[in-house]
């Protein structure tokens, strides 16, 4: 992959936050992360657009719900959307 150099504008809190992280070694590097960052909305954004290939505007069921529990194997869920 061809990388390119571009700059971005942030607020001077956030960057230094992200300074931070990258000298303590939470994060490669402020690029890298900013990288990253992109590459998960970008995979998010191809979900999304499969999802709404798969079922449209429609809502999933309880059928879908009780599957998905099965698969990640969440036992006991007692009522959805309680935090």
């Amino acid at each position: 992959m061809t990388m390119r150099k571009t700059a971005i504008s942030l607020p001077e809190d956030q960057l230094m936050r992200l300074k931070a992280a990258e000298a303590a070694g939470r994060i490669p590097s402020v690029s890298g992360h900013i990288q990253e960052l992109l590459r998960r909305e970008e995979e998010t954004a191809e979900v999304d657009e499969t999802l709404r290939r798969l079922f449209g505007d429609q809502l999933p069921g309880e059928e879908h719900l009780r599957w998905a529990d099965r698969v990640l194997g969440i036992d006991g869920v007692e009522e959805r959307g309680a935090a």
